[in-house]
């Protein structure tokens, strides 16, 4: 399987014809203080299928790094990869909704997905300080 697509965003849906929905893409959480609780991330994955893959089911797996390589959450998930249709190339939608996840110091963290074990891709996410407001 061929990545397409990797993004985090706020919201991410996937229609009854297979149409992905996404809003609020990003790249960077912002927060006041650390530990930070993010309230909600919707990792959206797109994969195409490689021929001799049709029909089979794959283990897709998503994986979140701290700026030191330490694991923090993974996601598996088995999906299934159709059979071509009107001459296109069938391709897997996938999203993981992720609820409260803890950053616990500011850095570059980042999110890697696999397929059976092998590594499709990463997306780099920036964890940021914000600055303190001037005192009064």
């Amino acid at each position: 399987m061929r990545l397409l697509l990797f993004v985090a965003a706020d919201c991410a849906n996937i229609t009854a014809d297979n149409k992905l929905n996404v809003m609020g893409v990003f790249n960077e959480i912002r927060a006041a203080q650390f530990p930070a609780r993010h309230p909600s991330i919707h990792l959206v994955v797109k994969l195409a299928a490689e021929l001799g893959e049709y029909g089979q089911k794959r283990d897709l797996t998503v994986h979140l790094q701290a700026p030191d390589g330490e694991p923090i959450l993974s996601l598996t998930g088995q999906v299934e990869v159709p059979r071509p249709a009107g001459g296109t190339r069938p391709e897997v939608n996938a999203i993981f909704s992720i609820r409260d996840v803890v950053f616990q110091k500011p850095g570059p963290y980042q999110f890697v997905v696999l397929v059976d074990k092998d590594f499709k891709g990463d997306l780099p996410i920036s964890v940021i300080r914000l600055p303190e407001p001037p005192a009064s």
